[in-house]
């Protein structure tokens, strides 16, 4: 095979893998946004509950 195939190839394999990391990295930001809000929505309820008894 030519180098330049090679190249190519290699540029391509470089291109997928870098969206498919993007891809995941969002996934793991959106996840954790959520989490940090149900976490934000338990310790609201905690501190009125608290402040009511």
């Amino acid at each position: 095979m030519d180098i330049t195939w090679l190249l190519v190839v290699l540029l391509l394999i470089v291109l997928f893998a870098s969206i498919s990391i993007v891809g995941a990295l969002h996934r793991i930001r959106d996840a954790s946004e959520k989490a940090l809000a149900v976490l934000e929505d338990q310790s609201t309820r905690q501190a009125k509950e608290n402040s009511s008894q």
